[in-house]
């Protein structure tokens, strides 16, 4: 019964452990091995994963072409793509790929604004 209740709550802390950087894996791990609490531990000391900043600036984008301040919504793309292309390191595969079409759809909306903002002039 106690074994039950161990793997229990190591699974518990595991899957506390998949929202922040330590995974499920490392946390299941540590509090197999070590104990639940302590796994708990180390997860809670664990770091959160890193916000999406080029989603705000996306937004911003959206809000601004919305209003049809095509040079402000450029900025706001332009930030995304920034951090799109800095501030991302290390990702899976399938994840690249997914930030790679996200900055080419970028790069193709700030180009079109561009093109509206000179037809304008």
């Amino acid at each position: 019964m106690v074994y039950i209740l161990w793997i229990g709550f190591a699974v518990g802390v595991g899957l506390l452990g998949q929202k922040r950087k330590i995974g499920f894996g490392w946390a299941f791990f540590w509090a197999i091995i070590v104990s639940p609490l302590i796994g708990l531990i180390i997860v809670l000391l664990s770091d959160k994963p890193q916000a999406h900043h080029y989603k705000v600036h996306e937004d911003q984008g959206k809000k601004e072409e919305y209003k049809r301040n095509f040079e402000k919504a450029i900025g706001h793309y332009q930030d995304a793509l920034y951090h799109l292309e800095n501030d991302y390191k290390n990702l899976k595969s399938s994840e690249d790929r997914s930030r790679q079409q996200l900055i080419q759809h970028l790069q193709s909306k700030v180009e079109k604004l561009r093109e509206k903002v000179v037809s304008i002039s």
